[in-house]
């Protein structure tokens, strides 16, 4: 593919993101709601290690979600009994409740788009899903030469 194409791609890749920008209705950023959402459908993976593993976020970005999560009481800490250093994560019922706005707000553009693109936004989905997939394998396998 020419460099003039890739460009021209990746400009239309950044106007269909920033179309999906969700409006600031919540309290709560995008990667709170993120980390609410891995610890509402995913209770089990509540430490700050398993919801970074599960979330594609680093520790850092996670340890300041939880920190800005905790002080806005939307979640609560347990220490480990058998390990005094670690701590489970549960969401609390402001924690459920910023979650619901938060999402009805980030996932408003999403549902605009789709209802006006219809298929076309479905396989852009499922081809993004198919791309995370690889992202997610690493980089191991990749050229890093630009051009």
């Amino acid at each position: 593919m020419e460099w003039t194409d890739m460009i021209h791609y990746q400009q239309q890749v950044q106007k269909v993101m920033r179309a999906l920008l969700p409006e600031r209705r919540s309290a709560l950023t995008a990667s709170e709601c993120e980390l609410l959402a891995h610890l509402y459908l995913q209770p089990a993976q509540n430490t700050p290690v398993l919801l970074s593993q599960g979330s594609g976020m680093k520790k850092e970005a996670v340890s300041r979600c939880l920190k800005a999560l905790y002080e806005k009481g939307c979640i609560c800490k347990q220490r480990n009994a058998a390990d005094e250093r670690s701590y489970r994560l549960f969401i609390t019922e402001t924690g459920l409740a910023e979650l619901k706005k938060g999402y009805e707000s980030i996932l408003q553009p999403f549902y605009n788009l789709w209802r006006s693109a219809g298929e076309d936004f479905e396989k852009f989905l499922h081809d993004a899903d198919r791309l995370a997939a690889h992202l997610e394998k690493g980089s191991e396998n990749a050229d890093h030469e630009i051009l």
